[in-house]
This record gives structure tokens, C-alpha cells and sequence, in this order.
């Protein structure tokens, strides 16, 4: 079924943007707490959520949405279209006052990615995507189609969070002809992986799915592999939303490296 998306692209567009011009506007000035998973959130988080809240809710009142930065609802479950985002992905280096963090925003249709948007206010661009379709990538100069530029050869992008650390410290020795390129957004690493500065990236454990979903729209809008670690297609909206781990890639061989990752048991709890 082909769907007609161009208002939710469009009102997509306008939310990630504003949401991104508001938190670049308040970095480096904004009250920070830790949530219960000790993870910190700012004003500036809630402040793109509720921006991102009132473009979605007004245009698609019917629609269901799964934030970050919001309680779940079992509602969403029982509806076929879901908004899932995530208002700064990258908050800790969103409050180093850094420029690698994220708007994340995507839509799933019967648990399936079929837009995804991701604004990187640092960098002044924002990343649009369609799987199956293609996408753009918009800036200050315009609009230019998405692609992948094939640069990079045997980058894996890595992170160093203490919570994946053992975890990509097998992926790294069942893929030892990598180099390392440090990213830590999701979205971010996405956007490396298409100026072709890295041409993969494996998540080896669980990972929330406002974390994923985006991101993995752009990647598959642009022609790259976005799936889990046993190579099957995401699927969202589930009851726990989160993915089993991900294997992001550029590479026309994704099949036969998820083969090695699965040898080396990257991701066998």
C-alpha cells in the first residue's frame, strides 16, 4: 500500500526544526535532573517535546505518539500509526555544550518506519527519509537529494558508554579489521555514516526505540542496511519499546557481517 505522506513529512519538518532552533537556543543555560536510569534530562528536552507534541497533536490528533521524555501509554498499541520521538538524542553532550546531539522524529504504520527526521541544529542540516522512496537532506544553501557518499572503508562507529562497553568490546574483536570512529547520537552516527566517514555501526544490546527509529528511516531511505542483530527488520510500536540491538551499515556485505557478529555471539546474553 502506497501512502501519501507529504503533510506529515511537511509537519514533521516544521516540528524537528523549531524543536532543534528552541534547544540550541537554550544550550548551555538550562536546570538538568537525572531521570530514574540515572540518565539526565533538561529543560531544554521538555521544551522540544512539548514544541514536537503540539505540531504532531495538532495535525494528527488521531495519532498516537511515544516520547522519550513522556510516560507510555498501552493506548498506542491498539493504533496502527505512531509518532516516535526523541526531542535531544544526545543530552549529555547536548549539556557539554557540544554540537553532536539530535531531534529525532519518525512515524510507524502497522509497526513499520515509513518516515523518519532528523534535525542536527549544530551542523545546520536536516536529514529526511523515506524508506523505499528516498529522501533529502535540507541546509541552509537548500535541498539536496539523500545519499550515501561511499568514502569510508572498514569504519565501525563506536561508543564509549559504560553500559555497552563490554558489549563493543566484542564487536571490535569479532570485526578486527575495523578502525574505531567515536559518535554517540544515533542520528549522529547516521549522518557520519552518509558524509561517508564510517561505513558501520552495531548496537550489541537492547536499545529504546526512539533511539532507533529515525535514524533507521534516513539510513534505509538513503539505500544503506538497518536492521537487528539476527538481520531482521525492525518492528515498532511493541510492548516494551526497545529493539534487540542494531546493525546500522553502508556496506553491500550487512548479510555476511551479521554472520561473523552472530559467530562471535555479539548480542547472546
Amino acid at each position: 500500500m502506497i501512502v501519501n505522506l507529504t503533510q506529515e513529512t511537511a509537519v514533521a519538518l516544521a516540528a524537528a526544526r523549531e524543536a532543534g532552533a528552541l534547544a540550541k537556543g537554550l544550550q548551555g543555560a538550562v536546570a538538568t535532573r537525572l531521570k530514574e536510569d540515572g540518565s539526565p534530562v533538561s529543560d531544554a528536552d521538555l521544551a522540544a517535546d512539548a514544541v514536537i507534541r503540539h505540531h504532531l497533536e495538532s495535525h494528527f490528533p488521531a495519532d498516537a505518539i511515544l516520547s522519550e521524555e513522556a510516560p507510555d501509554v498501552a493506548t498506542r498499541l491498539a493504533n496502527q500509526r505512531l509518532w516516535i520521538i526523541d526531542p535531544i538524542d544526545g543530552t549529555r553532550e547536548y549539556l557539554n555544550g557540544r554540537a553532536e546531539w539530535a531531534v529525532q522524529i519518525a512515524l510507524a504504520i502497522g509497526g513499520r518506519l515509513v518516515l523518519g527526521v532528523v534535525a542536527i541544529p549544530g551542523e545546520d542540516v536536516v536529514l529526511v527519509g523515506i524508506p523505499g522512496v528516498g529522501g533529502t537532506v535540507v541546509s541552509p544553501d537548500g535541498a539536496v537529494a539523500l545519499v550515501i557518499h561511499h568514502q569510508a572503508r572498514d569504519v565501525l562507529i563506536t561508543s564509549d558508554s559504560q553500559r555497552n562497553r563490554a558489549g563493543a568490546q566484542l564487536v571490535r574483536a569479532a570485526l578486527p579489521e575495523f578502525s574505531a570512529l567515536h559518535a554517540t547520537s544515533v542520528g549522529i552516527k547516521v549522518w557520519r555514516m552518509l558524509q561517508g566517514r564510517a561505513d558501520l555501526y552495531v548496537h550489541p544490546r537492547r536499545i529504546a526505540e526512539w533511539d532507533v527509529a529515525a535514524p533507521a528511516a534516513v539510513l534505509l531511505a538513503a539505500g544503506g542496511g538497518a536492521t537487528d542483530l539476527a538481520g531482521a527488520e525492525f518492528r515498532f510500536n511493541v510492548a516494551v519499546p526497545q529493539a534487540p540491538g542494531l546493525v546500522f551499515s553502508t556496506r553491500p556485505d550487512h548479510a555476511a557481517l551479521i554472520a561473523r557478529l552472530r559467530q562471535a555471539q555479539v548480542g547472546v546474553a
